[in-house]
């Protein structure tokens, strides 16, 4: 059977789980190798040194068959070893995971920085468990991930993070670093300069995701060749390793977004200009033979350079207006890009994210008409934010196979929100839904990294079958995390994602410290002041055990930072309240301490690596390969958190996050500004009897002046590596603040 003869075997089904199955064997098929490989165990047990240095003696890895259209894994003991079986290397991986978290209890972090903390021996599991999951496709990664959280990674982040998915079961992830080296060899055999290129096209490192997509050209440039080389290098690395561990990177291909100086040697393409963000690109309508021509060019210096699984991200118009809606105009531009795409590679399947239809509300009969450009099974609609608007329930993407996506967080912005709640009901739903035949997996579309959690909730879901208990995931995850069973650890987890975060969809962009700073307003979406309390308490009240395990600090930090937070914000209100009723004096000692609060969490976030600001920088400025370079790595490092580009635009603040040193040298900075002038405002009411006058439109250029300088400036000193204890800074908090918390 070949993969052409499948659509029409999808349309003509009459049975659900035949059509449903098909479906998935379709992208399968495409992702298969000429020739069938063999599971090879020793993928496995490498991963198992890496993180388990000298415990690959203590596993037996085995393949299994998988039933049709399904994937399985088997954990037991036998002979005093670990056994591990699955249908090929990731479900073994994904064996092992199940074996360290309900076994071993034992978390990995997916940040390289913090070590797998161990037990002194590894038990036997106590009784055979087997899983399968009828999910077999499981996306991770977005575009602006690439700028939000990878931009400056090395080898040695990106193993620890490739090895972590593979424990997930993640087998699709996206995969885009390299993009601007090959993009580079074709530009310059079409007879661009190098100027046209990396000066007038290519962005600074952190916005090349918005440049991949074809949002935005030249901002930041010129690109310099060390990253695109180093890039390219470091991607090599990173798809073989997804390779060996059996999953199937996604590499991108051409979606028609051209270097404006492309109409210089071809005056004859057919070109159009997109807008974006009040920005202007350029591209080449799918129908011009150019546009095939382009994509062949590139799709094969690609796999000349990382091979191909033959699954490639294509994502025309994203956040942009086509130059029409037309279903007909539609249906032509992607069966142009389809066309160009099978020319390259015959095997080839589109994946294509479905938030271009929702940030522009597309008409029902124009997605149809794109979608109905490229044969059922070859195009791939990733729903992309399921927790806020499922797109499959509006029209199930007209037939075409979808993967179901929680999106999670926008700019890598550090408040939290995990609805484990909501996404187990929607999961059971959409599972259970008997008029689905075009399901064929799950997915996250996080933008950055900071709620690990979450994300091992929704990949342990696809194994869960029909139901999950959130309960019993709540005492497994914090047993993992705590290396053993501590009911107080227990108590203060479930509290924190079930009750304060169960069925919270991040909607807001920031907390009251990273916002804009306002007194009112701001759209921030308060959390449970007395749960959090609670759950505070209950995780201090861990067992000196505990306290010495990585997961747990991390849990307890994020707690700590979360109920920081929210009093700082019910302080704001009190602030405001001071502020309407002129009173002066209830003003001027409320905001010491709220910039109070706020250098007190700055200094907690200082014993975690994940919240470092000068762990950002540093690892920018290290791929400059000379001090200049450094400099510019690092002002692009510090833009995207903080204007993101010019000194004011529509994105400013939009990756704002809760960093130790980013908060004390820019957002406190920011508000001290600010409310010496509403003070100031205040004092002057006093003197003229009138009511104050609000002088944020007054003060706005000189917080405009500030953020600018801050975002273009290096060379400034953050702390790099942890200070000081989690856990005991956690517990000295706790005291000084438990008195103004609810308790309810």
């Amino acid at each position: 059977m070949t993969t052409h003869q499948l659509p029409a075997l999808i349309r003509c089904g009459t049975s659900r789980l035949w059509r449903l199955a098909l479906c998935a064997i379709v992208v399968a098929l495409a992702d298969r190798p000429s020739r069938a490989e063999p599971a090879e165990p020793l993928a496995v047990t490498r991963l198992v040194e890496r993180l388990l240095p000298g415990h690959g003696k203590d596993f037996v890895f085995e393949t299994i068959p998988a039933p049709v259209g399904e994937n399985v894994f088997e954990v037991a003991g036998k002979d005093g070893k670990i056994v591990l079986r699955g249908d090929g290397v990731l479900s073994q991986c994904v064996a092992l995971n199940y074996y360290l978290t309900h076994t071993a209890k034992v978390s990995v972090s997916l940040y390289a920085e913090v070590p797998v903390g161990l037990p002194g021996t590894l038990p036997l599991p106590a009784q055979s468990v087997r899983q399968t999951t009828k999910l077999p496709n499981r996306f991770f990664i977005n575009y602006c991930t690439f700028g939000y959280a990878f931009p400056w990674w090395t080898w040695q982040n990106w193993e620890r993070f490739i090895d972590w998915m593979a424990l997930q079961g993640i087998n699709m992830p996206l995969a885009q670093g390299a993009s601007e080296a090959i993009w580079q060899k074709v530009w310059l055999s079409y007879g661009l300069t190098d100027d046209e290129i990396r000066g007038g096209y290519f962005t600074g490192p952190a916005h090349l995701p918005w440049h991949r997509m074809g949002n935005l050209d030249k901002w930041d440039g010129p690109l310099p060749q060390s990253y695109i080389d180093g890039q390219l290098a470091l991607t090599k690395q990173i798809v073989a390793r997804e390779r060996e561990l059996g999953m199937k990177p996604v590499l991108p291909a051409f979606a028609g977004h051209v270097p404006p100086s492309l109409k210089r040697v071809r005056p004859e393409a057919k070109l159009n200009q997109l807008r974006w963000c009040g920005l202007s690109t350029t591209f080449i309508e799918p129908q011009d033979p150019l546009f095939r021509e382009i994509q062949v060019k590139f799709l094969r210096a690609q796999e000349q350079e990382l091979g191909s699984d033959h699954r490639y991200s294509i994502d025309p118009f994203n956040e942009m207006a086509p130059p029409s809606m037309e279903p007909a105009y539609l249906g032509s531009v992607s069966k142009g890009i389809y066309d160009a795409l099978i020319e390259a590679d015959p095997q080839a399947v589109w994946v294509q994210m479905s938030w271009a239809f929702a940030f522009i509300d597309w008409p029902n009969r124009s997605l149809e008409g794109l979608i109905n450009g490229v044969p059922k099974g070859r195009m791939v609609l990733l729903d992309y934010f399921c927790e806020k608007n499922e797109m499959w329930r509006k029209h199930k993407f007209f037939g075409a196979p979808f993967i179901w996506n929680y999106l999670g967080n926008f700019g890598g912005n550090t408040p939290l929100a995990g609805p484990v709640n909501k996404i187990n009901r929607q999961l059971t739903a959409v599972i259970a839904d008997k008029s689905l035949d075009n399901l064929t997996g799950i997915g996250s579309t996080l933008e950055g990294l900071n709620n690990q959690a979450i994300h091992e909730f929704l990949f342990a879901r696809a194994w869960a079958g029909t139901n999950c208990d959130v309960d019993t995931w709540c005492a497994t995850e914090a047993q993992a995390h705590a290396g053993i069973a501590d009911p107080a650890a227990e108590e203060g987890f479930r509290i924190f994602w079930k009750e304060v975060l169960g069925d919270r969809t991040f909607t807001s962009v920031s907390d009251c410290f990273t916002m804009r700073p306002q007194l009112a307003g701001g759209g921030i979406q308060g959390y449970d002041s007395g749960k959090l309390a609670r759950a505070w308490q209950r995780m201090l009240d861990a067992v000196p055990e505990t306290r010495r395990r990585e997961g747990y600090r991390l849990d307890l930090a994020d707690i700590t930072r979360t109920a920081l937070a929210q009093h700082a914000n019910d302080v704001r209100g009190q602030l405001f309240a001071a502020w309407k009723k002129g009173d002066a004096g209830e003003f001027k000692r409320l905001a010491p301490r709220f910039l109070e609060i706020g250098n007190d969490l700055n200094t907690f976030l200082g014993t975690r690596p994940e919240y470092l600001f000068g762990y950002w920088v540093n690892q920018a400025r290290a791929w400059g390969k000379d001090a200049a370079e450094a400099d510019y790595y690092e002002k692009n490092a510090r833009t995207i958190v903080t204007t993101w580009f010019g000194r004011s635009n529509a994105l400013s603040n939009y990756a704002n996050r809760d960093w130790n040193g980013l908060l004390k040298e820019f957002y406190l900075v920011r508000w001290k500004m600010y409310l010496d002038a509403m003070g100031a405002s205040l004092d002057a009411a006093t003197d003229t009897g009138k009511p104050p006058v609000d002088v944020s439109s007054v003060h706005r250029p000189k917080q405009l002046d500030f953020e600018w300088s801050f975002a273009r400036t290096a060379g400034g000193s953050f702390p790099a590596k942890a200070q000081g204890d989690t856990y005991e800074v956690s517990k000295a908090l706790f005291e000084k603040y438990r008195s103004s918390l609810s308790q309810k």
